[in-house]
């Protein structure tokens, strides 16, 4: 049959591609197949999979790893502090939209070009000739997950996966943890009212998990959208207003301390702002007598602190050889007593000369004579290695600061925190940097400033009297079922999964998953029919 160029041939066309499973559209195709039949007797061949293959370094695992940690490792921005005004919100929308499109679409794939052309083609003894275009990096970043999105909060991707910081979540944190739960009070799971019995040995005392953290939060910080009637948007004022500061800790036993509970107005004219000594003071004087009188004596509490710098700060006695001069005197503290192996005995040492010394009475004795008295000093030592980076961490001939710091007095000294809830009688354990996703209480955080949020009339005294209810409005069964989340987490990185797996596990116990849609509806139906 010859197809001529009216509407039957048309229809005809369209429905013999349809009949091959084919849009109608094909029917044009059909047709120019039809008259090169009849004109040539020959038909179309498939070039499918004959192109030519082209090797792309993108293909390659290994430099994919290495451009995906550049990228997330970087500060993607040339003005910091327009950075920061995004990162706070303080941007119009229209500015940060356009702020955020550059730093996509300019910013990155400019700064991916310049890495793979000036470090990482050298490195690999590649001839850089010209390189790659900004169309390929943009491609890349859009293959790799980069997506031009709003903001929002989620995992600490700048130095979540750092080796120190894996390290220590792996060999330290992740190991102790598992120790302590064999007595850590729990809840089942899926029924959290009920706690899980467990054997305790002569003279264990059951532990209870007790998450510390601070908050911030301000006086114009309201819901974020409203309802608006043909865009007339209320006014509303302007920059975050008056803040309090809040420091508290949560347990899955009692759920919020209130006792417990630290706030501060801060800023430079009101209450200043928090630090290290106000936590240890808190400590002292409210987290630990809380404590104790909500659980009784038969409880110990083990609690988890962030790894930040006020937290992790020293007593001004401790041993630190960061703070010791390599001779006596100058300026450099008096620390207290260390001891140090002789003969298989604990010798003590004092680490300042006694009053009656001929040369230096009363003072500090600095790193070189603290190592004689070790047995430790070799002649020409120096202080520390160049720009203080030792080359082997493991080393104890390096520099004399190393030396020191690998002699068990100062290997087992505790930070000032750590120092002052071990001496009441309780532990301490310190998150890995970065890892907030290990934190339960940042989930009650959330839902303290939802709570905020929805009740917000842009006034100071309105903050101050709606902190205390929402700190209360969150139940204990609700903290339960966060501390579960936080194990899951633990959990997965113990299978040493990767951070993207890791979520997706968690992500698994808490959403239903169905094998079809269409399952639902006629579900429904036959529940009707019966």
């Amino acid at each position: 049959m010859i197809l001529r160029n009216d509407r039957s041939a048309i229809d005809a066309s369209e429905c013999a591609a349809e009949s091959q499973g084919f849009a109608a559209q094909w029917g044009r195709m059909v047709r120019q197949w039809v008259r090169r039949w009849v004109d040539k007797r020959e038909l179309p061949v498939s070039f499918k999979g004959r192109h030519v293959k082209v090797f792309t370094l993108l293909s390659d695992p290994i430099i994919c790893a290495e451009l995906r940690s550049y990228v997330r490792s970087n500060k993607w921005s040339m003005d910091p502090e327009k950075l920061a005004q995004f990162t706070e919100k303080r941007m119009i929308p229209a500015i940060a939209e356009e702020y955020l499109r550059r730093v996509v679409n300019v910013e990155m794939p400019h700064g991916l070009k310049k890495y793979l052309e000036v470090e990482l083609f050298p490195r690999i003894h590649m001839k850089v000739g010209k390189g790659i275009s900004i169309r390929t990096a943009r491609r890349w970043l859009h293959r790799e997950g980069f997506r031009y999105i709003e903001h929002k909060k989620s995992l600490y991707y700048d130095g979540h996966d750092r080796p120190d910081v894996v390290k220590y979540r792996q060999e330290i944190f992740l190991p102790a943890m598992a120790e302590h739960q064999r007595h850590l009070v729990e809840y089942v799971i899926g029924d959290v009212s009920t706690e899980v019995k467990k054997p305790l040995y002569c003279m264990e005392r059951p532990l209870v998990l007790v998450a510390h953290d601070e908050m911030t939060s301000q006086a114009n910080d309201g819901k974020k959208k409203s309802w608006v009637l043909e865009g007339e948007h209320p006014l509303k004022k302007k920059g975050v207003g008056r803040g309090i500061h809040q420091s508290d800790v949560i347990c899955s036993t009692v759920g919020w301390l209130k006792e417990a509970s630290q706030t501060l107005e801060y800023g430079k004219n009101y209450e200043g702002y928090w630090n290290g000594e106000l936590f240890v003071k808190q400590i002292v004087e409210k987290i630990i007598p809380a404590f104790e009188n909500a659980h009784g004596p038969g409880y110990q509490a083990l609690i988890m602190v962030d790894n930040s710098q006020g937290h992790s700060a020293y007593a001004v006695d401790a041993l630190l050889a960061s703070r010791m001069n390599l001779r006596p005197g100058g300026k450099q503290p008096r620390m207290r007593d260390g001891w140090y192996m002789k003969d298989g005995q604990q010798v003590p040492q004092s680490m300042t000369f006694p009053p009656d010394h001929p040369n230096f009475p009363d003072t500090p004795k600095g790193m070189k004579q603290v190592l004689i008295e070790h047995g430790l000093w070799t002649p020409k030592l120096r202080m520390q290695c160049r720009d203080g980076k030792c080359p082997d961490l493991d080393s104890t001939t390096c520099c004399a600061k190393r030396i020191l710091e690998c002699q068990p007095d100062f290997m087992e000294q505790r930070s000032l925190v750590q120092e002052v809830i071990e001496a009441a009688g309780h532990l301490c354990i310190f998150l890995p940097k970065f890892h907030c996703e290990l934190n339960f209480i940042e989930f009650f955080w959330g839902a303290v400033k939802r709570y905020l949020r929805e009740n917000c009339d842009y006034t100071f005294p309105t903050l101050q009297a709606n902190l205390p209810i929402a700190l209360a409005s969150v139940g204990v069964e609700l903290i339960r079922k966060w501390e579960h989340r936080m194990k899951r987490w633990m959990d997965a990185y113990r299978d040493r999964l990767s951070v993207k797996d890791a979520q997706l596990r968690v992500r698994e116990f808490g959403t239903k998953r169905y094998k079809s849609h269409r399952r639902i509806p006629e579900t429904l139906a036959r529940q009707l029919d019966a």
